[in-house]
């Protein structure tokens, strides 16, 4: 079903995102390609470093930022606050994204690195400024919330980075810079990532899966024992750097999984639509990934002496590469079509097609069965230090990933022939 055209905005807030995004992917992972031999040490090395900030800014947040544009909009029952202020954010975050990504490959620890991070900063708190001004004059729900608490993770997250810049040429904070470095990464994937997915799942899933009892409460318990972790992760590591705090904080974060997992378990067994199409697939694999970082953290923080240094560099892998690139993956086939679509047609005609004619399920099932392998090998080699596994993975998922923009510039490609109905571009 169509929404009102008001919560309908133009097609520049949002597409230019998929399309960065999905350029960002690829250069990602062949990224990868080039500095495979590096994961296969410690993660604080200037080429892993530049991927992580590539894959997290310029891929993951790229298509995250983008999609919120459309789903705010939605959500709220409302229009989006302002439809210019998206594609500031947009020049702003790919300028930003793309001088820190090259300061920290060559590992510039100056004016290019201080500017990179001040500008995604500035695009943060921009894209969050629209998004509480959108959800103010709309309807308020339990995703609401969820999205609107991650913007602030965001921001936190983005302003720690930008101080250990500084703290990196200065060298000013008390305790050692790489303990502040894990709060940052830490805060950034349980605060921005994890309850982003939490909050848009919670009305994309009942959603696509047709489904009749949703269990609302259980997500709001998930809600405050995620941020409840999160808060005393951060006090204790910004604040009291020697406190064993991160079990803690690991039980209530598990808590808030539990709960989560609970409605989304709910919504499975109390769904209409039975069958699932490739998107909501790969959504529940994704979801289940969530096991693999969560295992070897645990490791890592019980186990403690002995490991080798590329078991840091796992958990980061096997939750950013795993668990977000592949729900990523999979819910662009579920809301791009939906998108291009809404501009293919108005609310008040009969559409001549539907989304699912707009892209291709054997294309969305080819990138999965070779960037899974592809994840899999890269993070066995992680482990293990075996080269030649992380550059066989890391070509499986430059594969994919090219298969996945080709698909995306596929689908785009609509609008280029058929314009936009609503005239709004």
């Amino acid at each position: 079903m169509m929404p009102p055209a008001e919560q309908i905005p133009s097609r520049l807030t949002v597409v230019p995102y998929y399309i960065t995004g999905a350029l960002a992917f690829i250069l990602a992972t062949a990224m990868c390609i080039s500095a495979a031999a590096s994961f296969t040490g410690h993660y604080f090395q200037p080429k892993i470093l530049a991927i992580t900030h590539m894959a997290v800014l310029g891929w993951a947040t790229m298509i995250i930022l983008g999609a919120s544009n459309q789903l705010a909009p939605v959500i709220a029952e409302t229009r989006l606050w302002n439809e210019k202020i998206p594609l500031a954010v947009l020049g702003m975050l790919m300028a930003g994204a793309g001088t820190l990504t090259a300061a920290f490959w060559q590992m510039k620890t100056g004016v290019q690195s201080f500017a990179g991070g001040g500008l995604i900063v500035f695009s943060f708190l921009l894209h969050a400024f629209n998004q509480f001004k959108t959800f103010a004059s709309g309807k308020r729900s339990t995703a609401t919330r969820f999205m609107l608490t991650a913007q602030l993770w965001l921001i936190l997250t983005a302003s720690l980075g930008l101080l250990l810049l500084l703290n990196l040429r200065y060298a000013f904070l008390p305790a050692l810079h790489f303990h502040y470095l894990k709060v940052h990464a830490s805060v950034g994937m349980a605060g921005w990532f994890l309850q982003l997915v939490m909050g848009v799942s919670s009305k994309l899933i009942p959603m696509f899966l047709l489904s009749s009892n949703e269990r609302h409460q259980w997500l709001n318990v998930a809600y405050y024992l995620l941020n409840a972790g999160l808060i005393v992760f951060l006090v204790a590591g910004l604040f009291i750097p020697g406190a064993t705090i991160a079990p803690v904080s690991l039980l209530l974060i598990s808590g808030a999984l539990y709960y989560y997992f609970r409605f989304v378990r709910e919504c499975r067994k109390s769904a209409m639509r039975k069958r699932l199409d490739q998107g909501m697939q790969q959504t529940f694999i994704a979801l289940l990934l969530i096991a693999v970082p969560l295992l070897l953290l645990a490791v890592i923080l019980f186990v403690k002496q002995g490991l080798p240094p590329g078991w840091g560099t796992a958990f980061g892998f096997a939750f950013l590469a795993g668990f977000i690139s592949i729900i990523i993956m999979a819910q662009t086939f579920k809301t791009l079509p939906f998108v291009v679509w809404m501009h293919l047609n108005t609310p008040d005609e009969l559409p001549d097609i539907l989304p699912a004619d707009l892209y291709s399920e054997h294309w969305v099932k080819a990138q999965l069965w070779i960037y899974l392998p592809g994840f899999f090998l890269f993070l066995t080699g992680t482990l293990l230090r075996l080269e030649i596994s992380l550059y066989t993975g890391a070509i499986l998922m430059t594969t994919a990933a090219i298969i996945y923009a080709g698909h995306v510039l596929f689908i785009v490609q609509n609008l280029k022939w058929n314009g936009d109905r609503h005239q709004r571009s």
